[in-house]
């Protein structure tokens, strides 16, 4: 009937828009009067979606082999594979659990001592000691502070149709290492990436921080020679909307930029009551190509007085006429004012637009309006009970406050399963992004609650959840498992056994560098050295490359990658992503074999055996060398393979057989993996 009346319309747009508004208009009467219906039974059932519904509490499950039991984690895991007949593995030994701990945690494996101190240390508290040393170093927030870089699809560039060089990006970066080894509420955090500019401070540092929080909203990649201003704004917004709604929420809002979600209860009217908070949020100072981001300078009110002074004496000295002598005076003047003078400290972050309710734009079209939406949250998330929105402000700190509520049914466990997905390599939610109809419902739904409503009550503190996680039965169980209970459950859907899994890209570098004795742990800072507003130089590649800073110091660069970091599954920077991809690809064997990181490592681990032990005995260097890079004792058998190999090349270049035995221990599976 609908296209029969349009054939008779002969197609006419507004006459199509007509039809298609007055059907919206009816179908969300519909929908109102069914919403209502819905909120009269409660506020968990206001969406058949599971993910919508509030988390409850849940009885702790019985099991029968109580002794496996270490605390409540392991109550919900042995439930369901005593369900299945099955049984969890037996504790992983003591040199594995150790070399995990290291790995997960820091994403750096132990020295000998360290795996020495752990081995002997025999009291019941031994493995909470380590995890509590662990969480206290801070290359923890190096560690878990590039996980979140994942989801905040972090770039040192634009990328894109401009690669534009964001040389101060790096201070959003930092800020999160920062909060992850402060251990900073995840709430709290939320808050001040979408909203810190918006939150009282009590000093500059603190001001500045909650400033470059907001760089979440600000780096995300933006089509910057787009010749339509207005369109550019849009797409920056739905960019910012869609990123917000997945990282935080697992939602994928964007879907419905241009009609009702498919799939999830996101009207159209929803998104648009979104994005009229993010049109009232400054993102860019210049929308006309190539369009420029905003920056702030946070700069104490004493150095900002001294740059106008400079600059006005400047303009002075500039002025004709002016006498040598005069000109000698100013000089020195400014010479004086900038003595102890530090550079601007400027940062790339969002502000404050004068407030802008949307229309709802037709298909997606900001040329075809329908009605005025005013700025709101989701109403089948946040229910017909709205915060107000203020007429002086975006609405982001309302926004902010409400995914970070404790009431939010979304926010607290999209959290503890991207940090359940980080410990194992699968999420309790195997789909991290997504919690809507088209992501994969939870394996174990009442564990996922449990530890979402214990995290709310930890004060949303990302360590103890680690505590909780780590200490638990489950996480230290052995990779060797039965062949009833692989053939059972070959992907590990129950976690009944440790999941070996390779090391990401980042991990893989800085563990070689480690091992090799040439990591430089002094973090912080940028390596970028072109100017705001300018072109990014690719071909800085290979000079970052070679830096000795842990890899996530290395700026990072949309459309271009380091060599090896995207043979070992580097994420696109240009979207989000909370599950990365492990492959097994011929570019990883070629790189171990052949990379400029190789050489300059296994020569310098080579350089260590010789400068450590030049007198002990060939069989004494190899025994160090195999435990040094896989972090447990040598086997007798792989001793005396390493002494063949050595003795059948030392005689032409004894240093180049000893760099060539550690390439091949840094290829090896036991070196790339974490068991």
């Amino acid at each position: 009937m609908y296209f029969a009346i349009l054939d008779v319309l002969g197609h006419r747009k507004q006459d199509i828009d007509i039809i298609l508004l007055t059907i919206k208009k009816l179908s969300l009467l519909f929908l109102s009067i069914l919403f209502v219906s819905l909120i009269s039974k409660g506020d968990e059932e206001k969406s058949s979606l599971w993910s919508l519904a509030y988390p409850k509490e849940p009885i702790i499950p019985k099991v029968t082999n109580e002794k496996w039991v270490k605390n409540s984690i392991d109550h919900f895991i042995l439930k369901k594979i005593e369900d299945q007949k099955l049984e969890p593995t037996q504790r992983a030994k003591k040199d594995k659990l150790v070399r995990r701990a290291y790995l997960d945690l820091l994403g750096i494996p132990p020295t000998l001592d360290e795996v020495k101190i752990f081995n002997e240390d025999r009291s019941s508290r031994a493995w909470e000691k380590l995890i509590e040393q662990l969480l206290s170093s801070p290359r923890y927030g190096e560690r878990w502070g590039r996980h979140w870089l994942d989801v905040a699809r972090y770039s040192d560039t634009n990328g894109m149709d401009e690669n534009i060089a964001h040389p101060e990006a790096y201070r959003y970066r930092d800020y999160v290492i920062k909060s992850f080894n402060q251990d900073k509420p995840f709430n709290q955090f939320i808050i001040e990436q979408l909203a810190g500019d918006l939150l009282p401070a009590e000093n500059l540092t603190k001001k500045r921080d909650q400033n470059i929080a907001t760089g979440f909203l600000s780096v995300g990649p933006k089509m910057l020679a787009c010749d339509d201003p207005d369109k550019m704004r849009r797409d920056i917004v739905d960019e910012q909307l869609d990123t917000t709604g997945r990282a935080f929420m697992g939602m994928t809002f964007g879907c419905a930029r241009c009609h009702d979600h498919k799939f999830d209860p996101i009207s159209i009217e929803d998104y648009y009551g979104l994005a009229g908070i993010f049109m009232s949020t400054k993102t860019l100072t210049k929308y006309s190509v190539v369009a420029e981001l905003h920056h702030f300078d946070m700069s104490t009110e004493e150095e900002k007085e001294k740059r106008k002074q400079i600059s006005n004496i400047e303009k002075k000295k500039s002025e004709k006429g002016i006498s040598e002598e005069n000109k000698k005076k100013f000089e020195e003047e400014i010479s004086m004012l900038k003595k102890n003078l530090n550079a601007p400290f400027e940062i790339m972050a969002v502000t404050e637009y004068p407030t802008k309710d949307l229309r709802v734009h037709l298909r997606g079209d900001y040329q075809t309006l329908g009605d005025t939406v005013p700025r709101r949250l989701p109403t089948a998330l946040a229910g017909l009970t709205q915060p107000q929105m203020p007429s002086s402000q975006s609405g982001r700190i309302e926004l902010a406050r409400w995914i970070a509520s404790d009431r939010n049914p979304l926010t607290a466990r999209v959290i503890v399963n991207r940090i359940w997905r980080w410990h194992f390599g699968r999420g309790i939610v195997p789909t991290t992004d997504n919690y809507g109809e088209l992501g994969e419902k939870p394996t174990h739904p009442e564990l996922l609650d449990h530890l979402a409503l214990n995290f709310i009550h930890s004060n949303w503190s990302i360590k103890s959840l680690h505590r909780l996680i780590m200490q638990s039965k489950t996480y230290q169980q052995s990779a060797y498992a039965k062949e009833s209970l692989k053939k059972s459950d070959p992907d590990n859907t129950l976690f009944a056994r440790w999941k070996i899994r390779r090391l990401e890209s980042e991990s893989l570098r800085d563990s070689i560098l480690s091992k090799s004795d040439l990591i430089d742990f002094n973090g912080g800072g940028t390596m970028m050295d072109a100017k705001k507003h300018k072109y990014a130089n690719r071909g800085k590649l290979k000079e970052h490359i070679k830096s000795n800073k842990r890899t996530i110091y290395l700026p990072v660069m949309r459309s271009s990658g380091y060599e090896g970091q995207n043979a070992f599954d580097f994420p696109d920077p240009s979207m989000i992503n909370g599950n990365r991809n492990s492959s097994t690809v011929t570019p990883q064997a070629l790189f171990l074999m052949n990379s400029e990181l190789i050489h300059r490592s296994s020569k310098a681990i080579a350089d260590l055996i010789f400068s450590k032990f030049p007198d002990k005995t060939i069989e004494e260097k190899a025994k160090w060398l195999i435990s040094h890079l896989l972090c447990r004792e040598a086997h007798n058998k792989e001793i005396n393979t390493a002494i063949s190999f050595i003795k059948s090349y030392a005689e032409k270049d004894e240093k180049a057989a000893w760099s060539g035995l550690a390439r091949g221990l840094l290829a090896s599976n036991e070196f790339l993996y974490i068991e």
